[in-house]
């Protein structure tokens, strides 16, 4: 169980460039991918993006992938090459009609053009070295998500063992409900000045109607299902953040049915907890994967 927040930084070079490669991720229902790359490395962006689906099911996911090209020499290419660009942006100018009339300005605007295709128009041998760095950045970004992962395992297991025991709480209380709701009212009978016998068929189904609204047993019985279904998807290696949510949803529905036959103070304060514990649950389980 992963969870969806990491980050990882690596480095690589090769003989003309150093790279920096850094991962961040923060959690998402989705999978959101963002990557920035230099101009001319675009390409490379659909390849990124597929390494880090490797990596990756949920999650909204930035690459940042920066370049250190060495030799500062290289920002002067060499005389015909300047020539021949030059040559192609005066044909550029008398084709509409525009006066050549170079610069130092120019000049210096050819050369970081010239350099800057030098250096970069070879996206393809650079995925080499971009990849070693990338790889190594998103192995890095998943051992911190593991990590954290594992944390919130510990936590939500703490609450989910929790909520397991209020239910067991619930599922006690329900049982006497009945009996002192039948106490309660042979009390008021009393009060009243009438008698009546414990067999009378009247009390009876009074009693009967009443235990059937303010039984719980098959809610806490269908919670502890969900619960156990929950304690096992922590030990799953796969991506379990939907599967969670999913049975969280049915966690809820049990408990909102128990809280509205809550009939007693005690009841009501068992539902309210289990609400609240599970509210947090909800909150943990947004940043798994």
């Amino acid at each position: 169980m992963k969870s969806m927040t990491g980050f990882g930084r690596a480095t690589a070079e090769c003989e003309s460039f150093s790279v920096v490669a850094e991962v961040s991720s923060v959690n998402k229902k989705g999978f959101e991918i963002s990557v920035g790359l230099p101009r001319d490395w675009q390409p490379l962006e659909r390849l990124i993006a597929a390494k880090a689906r490797e990596f990756y099911t949920r999650g909204k996911v930035g690459v940042s992938v920066r370049a250190d090209f060495k030799g500062a020499s290289r920002l002067l290419p060499d005389a015909p090459a300047l020539e021949s660009a030059a040559a192609a942006l005066k044909a550029a100018c008398e084709s509409v009609g525009t006066k050549f009339e170079p610069s130092a300005d120019t000049v210096l605007k050819l050369c970081e053009l010239s350099a800057s295709a030098a250096q970069n128009s070879d996206w393809e041998s650079a995925w080499e070295t971009v990849s070693v760095a990338l790889s190594e950045a998103l192995e890095k970004s998943s051992q911190m998500r593991e990590a954290e992962g594992e944390n919130l395992k510990r936590d939500l297991a703490s609450r989910l063992n929790l909520i397991l025991e209020l239910a067991l709480s619930a599922e006690r209380e329900s049982r006497n409900t009945a009996a002192k709701y039948r106490d309660r009212l042979l009390s008021r009978l009393k009060d009243l000045g009438l008698e009546l016998d414990l067999d009378d068929e009247r009390l009876l189904k009074e009693l009967c109607i009443f235990a059937d609204k303010c039984d719980v047993s098959e809610e806490t019985t269908r919670l502890k299902s969900h619960i156990a279904q929950f304690l096992s998807a922590l030990e799953e290696r796969d991506a379990v953040g939907r599967k969670m949510d999913f049975i969280c949803q049915e966690m809820g529905r049990e408990i909102n049915t128990m809280a509205s036959k809550a009939n007693n103070l005690e009841l009501t304060k068992i539902a309210i907890s289990l609400k609240n514990e599970l509210e947090r649950v909800r909150e943990q389980i947004q940043n798994i994967e």
